[in-house]
């Protein structure tokens, strides 16, 4: 159904009661004004007829008829009425207007059955005779006692009728301009009630649509005053209700966006009502989209959806673990518990994720570390054990196989006595680089390349291998010169031992497009397998076992490079193919100076 404005409905209203009073006035006055003037004209032919019996009842009595009729016909010019003089058996014997004798008999007329019987006879009715509305009045004529008569007079209603219209128009031209003027008044009227009310809307709009600084205007009438009190009072709360809502909002989600654990809700039907930042790095959701949605819309994982059916069956914390297969395997301790609203109504299920693979990592690493240094240390403890036993046993006594034995004993303490240094080295680089108290400074890195190369020059010479050195003098890095050169060391060392004889060893040094220093031993030895390259920096971790220790190395050596390249806030990189040599590449921030002079090619 359409609505309809205030306004129309008001003016409308108002018009409508305004036009029905005017007719009930109009009517009303019209009908009262006939009748008092139709009364007055029925008082005034009685009046006439009176006056007129006793000169009629004189000619009636002397039985002259002419005379009655002239005396009738004389009445009715002076008075401009019709006069008749009807007998009582109703025959006409005198009449002013018409002849007598052409007359019928008026026994039966309502105004001469009124006035035979005693009363003051009256009517009005169309007479036939004159063709026109007539008015009658009606008086006996009586002589001694005896009524011989009736005295009738008689106007047409012709004027008065005219007088009636007349005085209608009067009414209904006054009901008009009466009208005219309501009309405008209730205009002004309808518009003065509506308008505050439509501000009171506008106002109610604004404060809809955000608004609640606006404040509504106090219209004059009381109740309209206190309802614009009231909406701005509202407003007023509404606005410090959101405000206390946004800033909790905020502090939420402020909380939920710095937690490391994972956040995420779901309603009764399974639906997500919320997820935090760490929620969804850890599950791939994209949190604008997944609102809404069913969990095996959201998240893929049999795992995660077990979970929460499970939870929303009970009425405990659950806890659990999943396991998230992507780019990565990652490992998830989850706890669950029922959301619900003041009443214990149930709402949902909230879970809390907390990645621990990292942390699993870690322990693989660390027991898997425990294993390697028990493993390389036992095998020279081994040794020592088992020669000095066999030296207490008798072998000390034959000076050729002792001396021969203890040698062994020998490389095997250094051999101990290397890997306790490589780790002591280690842990000094981890706890320097985690507590910052390794010292950087801007060095030249042509100078530490140059250190490094001399202490690795003698092991080359060995195996008649070049080591060619590439460097601009200015290169400067921001560095710690000794670990720097024993990273290098280490670098060359590990190219000199897995390269054959008469080879070469290239060392590389300059500054790259973003502004680090790049340093690469690029070597031409064996090579290393794809599948070794990603744990080729971890603690003990040998490409072939027997060739390493062979070869004197305590697995140790690129660990450490490693977590040098990160003391210095930098990184190790590596490229090898089978059969053509690797390149080893450390990447430390540039010094200053360096980083504001053009490259040195």
């Amino acid at each position: 159904m359409r609505k309809k404005k205030l306004f129309w409905q008001l003016y409308i209203s108002s018009l409508l009661v305004i036009f029905l009073a005017l007719a009930a006035f109009i009517f009303l006055t019209s009908y009262s004004f006939k009748s008092i003037l139709l009364d007055q004209v029925s008082d005034d032919l009685l009046a006439r007829a009176a006056i007129m019996r006793d000169e009629v009842l004189r000619s009636w009595k002397d039985g002259d008829m002419p005379a009655l009729q002239r005396s009738c016909s004389d009445i009715s010019t002076r008075s401009a009425t019709r006069v008749t003089v009807i007998r009582a058996d109703g025959v006409v014997l005198a009449d002013s207007w018409h002849d007598p004798a052409m007359m019928d008999n008026h026994r039966g007329r309502p105004e001469i059955r009124e006035a035979m019987a005693g009363k003051h006879g009256n009517s009005t009715r169309f007479s036939r005779t004159l063709q026109k509305n007539t008015m009658y009045a009606a008086v006996t004529v009586s002589d001694n006692g005896r009524v011989l008569g009736v005295l009738r007079t008689a106007v047409p209603l012709e004027t008065v009728e005219a007088s009636i219209t007349g005085l209608q128009l009067q009414v209904l031209l006054g009901g008009l301009v009466i009208a005219l003027v309501a009309t405008l008044m209730s205009l002004l009227i309808s518009r003065r009630i509506t308008r505050p009310i439509e501000t009171l809307k506008q106002g109610a709009r604004r404060f809809a649509e955000g608004d609640l600084d606006f404040r509504l205007p106090v219209p004059r009438s009381e109740e309209l005053s206190d309802l614009a009190v009231v909406m701005n009072n509202m407003a007023a709360q509404l606005q410090e209700r959101i405000v206390q809502i946004t800033q909790q909002h905020s502090e939420q989600d402020a909380v939920l966006s710095s937690m490391v654990e994972g956040v995420i809700a779901f309603d009764m039907e399974e639906r997500l009502i919320n997820v935090n930042h760490s929620a969804a790095r850890m599950l791939r959701v994209n949190i604008d989209k997944a609102k809404g949605k069913s969990i095996q819309e959201v998240v893929r994982n049999i795992g995660l959806q077990r979970f929460v059916d499970q939870t929303l069956t009970s009425e405990n914390t659950t806890e659990g673990y999943i396991t998230i297969v992507d780019d990565v395997e990652r490992f998830l301790q989850v706890h669950g518990s029922i959301l619900r609203d003041e009443h214990r109504k149930p709402l949902g299920v909230v879970v809390v994720m907390n990645d621990y693979t990292e942390l699993r990592n870690l322990e693989n690493v660390r027991r898997e570390f425990v294993a390697n240094v028990s493993h390389e240390l036992k095998t020279p403890i081994t040794s020592i054990k088992g020669f000095v036993e066999t030296l207490l046993d008798g072998a000390i006594n034959d000076r050729e196989d002792a001396i021969r034995f203890l040698g062994i004993v020998s490389r095997q303490a250094d051999r101990l006595n290397a890997i306790i240094e490589d780790l002591l080295s280690l842990s000094r680089i981890e706890q320097g680089g985690e507590q910052e108290h390794i010292e950087l400074r801007e060095a030249s890195v042509r100078d530490v390349l140059v250190s490094a190369v001399q202490s690795c020059q003698r092991d080359a010479d060995l195996k008649q291998m070049r080591i060619e050195l590439e460097c601009a003098a200015e290169l400067q890095a921001v560095t710690n010169p000794p670990l720097l050169e024993q990273a290098v060391i280490n670098l060359i060392s590990n190219g000199i031992k897995y390269s054959d004889e008469g080879q070469s060893i290239a060392v590389h040094a300059a500054r790259s497009a973003d502004g680090m220093i790049r340093i690469a031993i690029k070597d031409q030895g064996y090579g290393i397998e794809p599948e070794h390259l990603p744990r080729l920096f971890e603690r003990f971790y040998r490409i072939d076992k027997a060739r390493s220790r062979k070869l004197g190395g305590t697995g140790l050596g690129l660990a450490i490079v490693k977590h040098i390249a990160q003391a210095h806030h930098g990184r190790v990189e590596v490229q090898s193919t089978p059969g053509k040599g690797s390149e080893f590449t450390l990447i430390i921030p540039a010094g200053k100076s360096e980083v504001d002079s053009p490259d040195v090619t």
